[in-house]
């Protein structure tokens, strides 16, 4: 591992532009766990009888609003999570002039609580709600503080999260796509690389050095210039403190 660290702290010593390209493998330290690994929300969904795709779909929204208001408020929308070392080292890089920004696959919106603030968040985020009859708009915030699912007009509120059967936003995928074809580094960072159209946007990268820090192995590991298979957080904060 000492070795990947060092030839870690050598790449982002060297790199100008860097873009974090961030999955769920990111917030597992912050007690959100990975959607889709064993003992992850998806195999948690399964396991009460329940289709997760179903649960996080436009379809169930439409055809059944309080049971998903439900779903979300119960699995979805916490107050104890916050970010991790991870996170907080992202953000550093961006205030530091180092990063051009991030992108993410997740929804929790931990790296702008950290301070990140050039972030494409491609699935949407759960710190935003939005009412699906009057489009007005709440925050995380004001729906825990307030206890409140839905809008002074009565329709139901919404999380602003790209939902199964939806489209992403284009605006957002444009701009991604803008940071990953400008960085001369990229670091994915808790990413399996296997849902698209997120995962393409490596296609996208022109740069220098594409370092992959992921639990397991990737699509995109042979065009890596370097692949670390072990705990981020561990490789972060060593890389924060050197």
């Amino acid at each position: 591992m000492k070795n990947d660290i060092r030839r870690f702290q050598s790449i982002i010593d060297t790199s100008h532009d860097i873009v974090f390209f961030t999955g769920a493998g990111v917030s597992v330290e912050s007690g959100i766990p990975d959607f889709r690994s064993m003992g992850g929300l998806f195999d948690e969904i399964r396991q009460s009888g329940n289709s997760p795709e179903y649960l996080l779909s436009r379809d169930h929204l439409d055809e059944e609003p309080e049971r998903f208001v439900q779903f979300y408020r119960k699995r979805l929308l916490t107050s104890d999570k916050h970010p991790n070392s991870v996170h907080r080292f992202i953000a550093e890089m961006e205030t530091a002039g180092r990063s051009l920004g991030t992108v993410t696959q997740n929804i929790d919106g931990l790296h702008t609580e950290a301070g990140s603030s050039n972030v494409d968040e491609l699935h949407g985020s759960l710190n935003r709600f939005y009412c699906i009859s009057c489009n007005q708009d709440y925050t995380k915030g004001a729906l825990l503080q307030n206890d409140v699912m839905t809008c002074e007009c009565g329709g139901i509120l919404r999380p602003d999260i790209v939902l199964y059967g939806e489209m992403l936003d284009e605006r957002v995928l444009q701009s991604a796509q803008n940071k990953v074809s400008k960085a001369d580094t990229l670091i994915v960072l808790g990413s399996s690389l296997v849902v698209n159209p997120a995962a393409y946007l490596l296609h996208y990268f022109k740069g220098h050095h594409l370092i992959i820090i992921n639990r397991e192995e990737t699509p995109f590991d042979f065009m890596a210039d370097l692949v670390i298979n072990q705990d981020m957080t561990t490789i972060i904060e060593n890389i924060e403190h050197k």
